[in-house]
């Protein structure tokens, strides 16, 4: 039944008995012992544990050392690990800190921003209305998931022309009022 489990489904079974029933049956044990036992599956356990702490630290450390603007090389130096080697370190760091800025650089807000957003929202409100005027023509009255189609698109639209996600708070809202603008104006002409 395990045997075609990965390490970490295994781990994941294995742990979830323990904490349930406080002892692991015989089938996922005999996985165990065939993966070369139950010692070497608990150091695995234990080395998993400590390189997950180990991660959490340097993560929180490089994100402290990038809020008080430290540049990538100089976070390189600063941190340093006694369970990783330099160059897993190293990689590591490198790994999260254009994670971090890519993140960051997501969540920023500018004047350039702001116009790419209000030309895109523009863009996705007329798509809006001719989606939802569309769904009138066919449907002849308005569905909710029609709503939600208009959101997506509006979504889609603005994201593809600022280049922003939705974790930017600009282009969610860019979306919403796309959508509602789409919806308005729509009702408006269809009443007509």
């Amino acid at each position: 039944m395990y045997s075609k489990f990965t390490e970490d489904e295994l781990i994941e079974a294995y742990s979830t008995m323990i904490d349930y029933s406080r002892k692991a049956n015989d089938a996922i044990l005999k996985e165990i012992d065939e993966r070369g036992g139950l010692d070497k599956f608990l150091q695995t356990i234990q080395q998993k544990e400590i390189n997950k702490k180990e991660s959490d630290r340097v993560l929180n450390e490089l994100i402290n050392l990038n809020k008080a603007g430290k540049d990538l090389e100089m976070i390189k130096k600063d941190i340093s690990s006694e369970v990783w080697t330099k160059q897993h370190l190293n990689a590591f760091i490198e790994n999260r800190y254009i994670r971090h800025q890519l993140y960051v650089n997501d969540k920023t807000i500018d004047k350039e921003l702001i116009s790419r957003i209000i030309i895109a929202t523009i863009f996705a409100t007329f798509s809006g209305i001719g989606i939802f005027v569309l769904s009138f023509i066919i449907f002849k009255y308005f569905y909710f998931v029609s709503l939600v189609l208009v959101y997506f698109i509006s979504y889609l639209i603005i994201k593809g022309y600022t280049g922003k996600t939705n974790n930017n708070g600009a282009v969610f809202l860019g979306g919403l009022i796309s959508t509602i603008i789409s919806i308005l104006i729509a009702l408006l002409i269809w009443n007509k």
